[in-house]
């Protein structure tokens, strides 16, 4: 089944968790109207709860999540992969058989907690579609081509980089990399530590693309891109979300 060709950002949590508190029997009804944004840009649509008489107005990227569509819009830390979770989670408890759209467009993260996303996306009963809207790095690229065989997607422009996990250096209160001392024994553990995520990665894309560990091993030497053509000859995905032109009768 072809996705609908949606984006929406991850949802601020109390939003999120104002949405689950609401009843979940019945049809959702909504009315049309031009759609605000709230001060940081977000638009809002209506949404009325069954048994409510007048819509209250939420963000869309938690109207959406009732309709089984998340996207992944910013770097993937602990804190979004939890929300990103608690959603898989909630969609389950909801419905476990209809399938759950992934949206990405992200720069970036952590590996674990990209790793403890997809190990919950490996549990889930439905499937799980994945589309790179735009550029997918490191533990986003293998989120994507984590996803369900033959519902894995790419528009023509998005980019895959494909780079190795790396050992992230602490942050000031500012958000600056600052200087970090560690014993050489600890340095080694680190190193380790940071080349275990690196076979764990390589031992998820050869199940996703069907390529040897060795001929992996020998790519990821180097940090390297994949077109959205290259990554489904490569089988990152499956294949590339294009316009379906209406046939013209002569």
């Amino acid at each position: 089944m072809r996705p609908l060709l949606l984006a929406v950002l991850a949802a601020p949590a109390a939003g999120f968790h104002a949405l689950l508190g609401a009843q979940r029997d019945g049809p959702l009804r909504h009315e049309t109207r031009s759609v605000p944004f709230m001060a940081g840009g977000t638009p809002r649509v209506p949404w009325k709860a069954p048994g409510m008489d007048n819509p209250q107005w939420i963000d869309v990227f938690n109207r959406m999540y009732r309709e089984r569509i998340m996207f992944m819009g910013q770097n993937i830390d602990d804190n979004f992969a939890n929300t990103m979770i608690s959603v898989m989670l909630y969609l389950e408890s909801e419905d476990a058989n209809s399938p759950v759209a992934m949206y990405f467009n992200v720069a970036g993260g952590v590996m674990k907690s990209g790793l403890a996303m997809y190990d919950t996306m490996r549990i889930m009963p439905y499937d799980i579609q994945t589309v790179n809207m735009g550029i997918c790095a490191q533990v986003s690229a293998f989120l994507v081509a984590g996803g369900t065989k033959g519902k894995r997607f790419a528009l023509p422009n998005s980019r895959f980089a494909m780079q190795n996990p790396g050992i992230m250096p602490p942050l000031d209160e500012k958000g600056n990399p600052r200087q970090r001392r560690m014993q050489a024994t600890e340095m080694q553990l680190e190193v380790q530590e940071t080349l275990r995520d690196k076979k764990r990665m390589l031992d998820g894309f050869a199940t996703f693309t069907g390529r040897s560990l060795d001929q992996l091993t020998e790519d990821f030497s180097r940090d390297f891109y994949l077109t959205a053509d290259e990554a489904v000859a490569y089988g990152m995905v499956d294949q590339l979300l294009l316009r379906k032109r209406a046939e013209v009768s002569v």
